[in-house]
C-alpha cells in the first residue's frame, strides 16, 4: 500500500500532488472532529458503551464516504474545466495562426529570449504548422496548466477516505479503550493531540503559522465537541429525565 501510494504520488505533477495533501489534511481533521463530537454526543446523552461503539462507527463510515464523494465532484469539476480550457485554446490557436504566433513571441520573450530569437522560434514552429506546440506554449504560460494533465478524481476521493477513516479512529480508541469514569476526558484529550499533530502537518506542507494552524485546528474541535456533548446531556435529560 505505501510503495503504490507512494509511486502515484511521484508520478503527479505537482498541482495534483498539492490537491492530494490537501483531501488529506482535510479529511483527517474531518474525521478527528467529526467522529468525536458524534461520540462525545452520544456520551452526553449516556448511551451504553455498544450505542457508543455503533455511533461512532457509522459516523466514521458515512462521513468518509461523504467526503470521499465531495472530493471527486468537486475534483471532477475542476478536471471538466480544465480540459474544456485546453480545448477551447486548442480550438481558438487553429483559428487564428497570426494571434498565436504574437502569443508564442510573447511567451519566448517574458523567457527571456531577445524579440528578434523569439520571433525566429515562434516562425519555426508556426511554418511547422506545429498546433500543439503552441497550445503548449499558451497553455502553460496563460493558465499554469500541462496538456493532457489534469486533476485526477479519484487520487482526492481516495485520500480522503482513508485520511478520514485514519482521523477517526483516534476518538474510537479512546472511546474504546479508556475506562469509563474517564472516557470522555480520554477522547477529549486524544482529539485535542490529533488535532495537533494535523495542525502540524498542515503548516509545514503550507507554510502557515504552525501555532495558529494547531490552536484554531484544537479551537474548533473543542466548540464542536463541547455543542454535540451540551445537546447529549440535553437530550438525555429531557427525553430520559
Amino acid at each position: 500500500m505505501d510503495f503504490t501510494l507512494r509511486t502515484v504520488f511521484k508520478h503527479t505533477l505537482l498541482a495534483d500532488r498539492l490537491n492530494i495533501i490537501r483531501a488529506g489534511i482535510l479529511g483527517a481533521n474531518d474525521g478527528i472532529i467529526s467522529v468525536s463530537g458524534i461520540v462525545l454526543g452520544a456520551m452526553g446523552a449516556s448511551f451504553s458503551s455498544s450505542y457508543l461503539l455503533v455511533s461512532g462507527v457509522a459516523g466514521m463510515l458515512a462521513g468518509a464516504c461523504s467526503m470521499a464523494g465531495g472530493e471527486y465532484i468537486s475534483v471532477s469539476a475542476q478536471h471538466d474545466i480544465q480540459r474544456n480550457t485546453v480545448k477551447k485554446v486548442l480550438q481558438d490557436t487553429a483559428k487564428t495562426p497570426a494571434m498565436s504566433r504574437q502569443q508564442l513571441i510573447t511567451s519566448y520573450q517574458k523567457r527571456g529570449l531577445s524579440l528578434k530569437t523569439a520571433v525566429t522560434v515562434a516562425d519555426e514552429l508556426m511554418a511547422n504548422v506545429n498546433v500543439q506546440a503552441q497550445v503548449d506554449e499558451k497553455v502553460a504560460d496563460t493558465y499554469q496548466l500541462k496538456v493532457g494533465h489534469y486533476l485526477n478524481p479519484w487520487h482526492a476521493a481516495a485520500t480522503s477516505f482513508l485520511s478520514f477513516i485514519t482521523g477517526a479512529l483516534i476518538p474510537l480508541l479512546a472511546m474504546t479503550l479508556v475506562p469509563n469514569p474517564y472516557k470522555v476526558l480520554g477522547t477529549l484529550i486524544a482529539m485535542v493531540i490529533a488535532l495537533g499533530m494535523n495542525g502540524v502537518v498542515s503548516s509545514r506542507s503550507q507554510t502557515l503559522s504552525t501555532r495558529r494552524t494547531i490552536l484554531r485546528n484544537i479551537a474548533v474541535g473543542l466548540l464542536t465537541t463541547v455543542i454535540t456533548f451540551a445537546l447529549g446531556e440535553l437530550f438525555h435529560t429531557t427525553i430520559g429525565g
